[in-house]
């Protein structure tokens, strides 16, 4: 019996690292080890993103304390909304240099959010501060999601200039939101 393979999408490996992310694929049904085909890659990553937009929508909901205003609506509001924008953008952009419309399946998208989403705690039931510091640690992973599935697709050749330009406009916005996040962390 195989086992999963472990695809690394993002970062250097650090245990102590709470923005390392792992994402398991599990290739079972492969005769023989064949490296993710490019969709497979760029799948991955639109769960990521679906699952960090449905993670600030729901720290949107649930933000409170004295930052309240700000963070409901200029923090978590503006970041879980901007995503929402793009993420519609990101799924055609994959499904047309790609052609596999199964990039826009929202099963599959649903999977791989999923496979994130087991790993992070929920915002509901958290104080402030600690929605803040989980966002700003989901954040840096978005980021590093971003830059590893852009150097993957590189790497195999895969990264038209138009999915390099849409990933690193994406990723350099949420570096953006990280120092915001960074900000709002330090009370």
């Amino acid at each position: 019996m195989m086992h999963p393979e472990i695809i690394h999408i993002g970062g250097e490996e650090k245990q102590s690292d709470p923005t390392e992310i792992e994402v398991v694929v599990d290739i079972n049904s492969l005769d023989d080890f064949i490296s993710p085909a490019p969709e497979e890659i760029f799948s991955v990553y639109v769960g990521f993103v679906r699952a960090y937009h449905l993670w600030m929508h729901g720290a949107h909901n649930v933000t409170k304390g004295p930052s309240f205003a700000g963070d409901h609506e200029l923090l978590y509001g503006k970041i879980y909304t901007e995503v929402q924008d793009q993420i519609d953008r990101i799924i055609e952009k994959g499904v047309g240099v790609y052609h596999d419309e199964s990039i826009a399946c929202p099963m599959k998208i649903l999977d791989h959010a999923s496979m994130a989403m087991e790993q992070w705690e929920s915002p509901s039931q958290q104080h402030a501060e600690r929605i803040a510091e989980l966002a700003l640690i989901y954040t840096k992973q978005l980021v590093q999601c971003g830059e590893g599935t852009a150097r993957m697709l590189d790497e195999m050749e895969a990264l038209s200039l138009g999915m390099e330009n849409m990933i690193a406009e994406f990723t350099d916005v949420h570096e953006g939101y990280a120092y915001l996040l960074q900000q709002r962390s330090k009370g």
